[in-house]
């Protein structure tokens, strides 16, 4: 439980962050409990969220990447939600050495070892998340939102009663349009429009990296990023490191150890194979 701590957002509404520095999301309604995301799998997490809630609650995976998915296990008992399209991601992008690597990249601790894994939960084992499903925790519900780009199977989560949306890693500073798992830029363009039909929904935008919270201008600001990777009127900066070993990655906008250059939040990591 050491590994993690918590803030109240909103009556109902509970940020977990982990060992990762990843938030996964606590819901807490009148009758039920959901919780988003189940972090990089270090470290009791069943044990922290069970004495947040003693309400049933069930767990959605906004999409199969091992620092959203790999505490799963944990939560074997429960009712466990995963969009089709992710399933095989989640299979293999969950694998303890990823997980380990990954933890001495970002700055955590480095002593990690493989005893402090929670096993691999696989997806097989997983219930369907599909575009539109409703959980009604009673007062409070949670409506998922298919946004293929980030992965083909990530998912956004609308809360209506707090309008509060979270968009997780589908739309932030930097999305990452990279691997196999990812779509095209062309395909995560036509994903953030369909979003737009939301925005009278919510005020705020909940993140599960950084800051953790953005202002709505957000999602505009990623769809420029993207008419301009697809006009070939982007500033297609260059990275000087790799988020995925081998690979070559480009900015959509020029950033700075400040931010964005132009003052705005919100841009697009991809490769020239990733345009459409």
């Amino acid at each position: 439980m050491e590994f993690f701590r918590s803030e109240q957002l909103f009556p109902g509404l509970i940020r977990i962050i982990d060992p990762s520095q990843t938030a996964c999301y606590l819901a807490i309604g009148e009758n039920r409990a959901c919780l988003i995301d189940t972090g990089i799998g270090i470290g009791d997490l069943r044990t922290y969220v069970d004495h947040l809630t003693d309400l049933p609650y069930d767990v959605v995976l906004t999409h199969g990447h091992f620092d959203h998915a790999s505490g799963a296990a944990q939560f074997a008992d429960k009712h466990i939600y995963l969009h089709p399209s992710d399933k095989e991601l989640m299979n293999w992008h969950t694998q303890p050495q990823k997980r380990l690597q990954y933890m001495r990249q970002v700055g955590g601790k480095a002593d990690f070892t493989l005893s402090d894994l929670i096993p691999v939960y696989f997806s097989e084992n997983t219930l369907p998340l599909t575009a539109g499903q409703i959980f009604d925790l009673g007062g409070l519900t949670l409506e998922a939102i298919h946004t293929p780009g980030h992965t083909h199977g990530m998912t956004m989560i609308l809360m209506r009663e707090l309008r509060t949306i979270l968009f997780g890693d589908g739309c932030g500073v930097f999305v990452l349009l990279l691997e196999d798992c990812a779509c095209t830029v062309e395909e995560y363009r036509n994903s953030l429009r369909s979003l737009k039909k939301y925005e009278s929904l919510y005020d705020h935008i909940l993140r599960q990296h950084g800051t953790f919270e953005s202002p709505k201008e957000l999602l505009d600001n990623v769809l420029e990023c993207c008419d301009a990777v697809l006009e070939g009127t982007d500033d297609h900066q260059a990275l000087d490191y790799a988020f995925v070993p081998g690979v070559k990655a480009f900015l959509a906008k020029k950033q700075n150890c400040q931010g964005r250059v132009d003052g705005k939040l919100g841009n697009l990591v991809y490769t020239p194979a990733k345009i459409r």
